[in-house]
């Protein structure tokens, strides 16, 4: 009678466990369901595409002339060559922007070769629908005190 006392009391244990296995595999699939259910489509509409006549120029600034190019003068605080880009503090960029100091892409990264960081440089900025690159750029002489 004792080993069938035990042998019920096994049996018990067991199937108390299956049904609480039973129980966290059907929590587990209700998260599963609900945490996969389709979102609502975000519509497109509410970001207007870009276009050449939403371009605005910086305050005191008109919009900007796409592929014109802009001289500008300014010195060289960094180069990244790997990237393609020289950040240079420029003086105000006529009938573009205000004096500042800004990173540029370059079009061809052998451009980067022809100046160094501290150099003042005279540049060549021009607008296009992906932003300003820089197109020219020349080292200017030291000027002796």
């Amino acid at each position: 009678m004792a080993s069938t006392t035990t042998n019920l009391i096994t049996r018990f244990t067991r199937l108390r466990l299956l049904a609480r296995f039973i129980q966290l595999s059907l929590i587990i699939v209700a998260v599963a369901l609900v945490s996969c259910q389709k979102q609502p489509l975000v519509s497109r509409d509410t970001h207007p595409a870009p276009s050449a006549t939403s371009l605005r120029g910086p305050a005191g600034f008109g919009p900007p002339v796409m592929n014109k190019p802009y001289p500008g003068t300014g010195v060289v605080a960094s180069i990244n060559k790997p990237e393609g880009w020289i950040e240079i503090n420029h003086e105000e960029i006529k009938d573009l922007m205000p004096a500042m100091q800004m990173e540029f892409n370059v079009k061809d990264k052998s451009l980067l070769d022809k100046a160094s960081v501290g150099d003042r440089v005279d540049f060549t900025i021009v607008e296009t629908e992906k932003g300003e690159y820089l197109t020219e750029i020349k080292r200017k002489p030291a000027t002796s005190p």
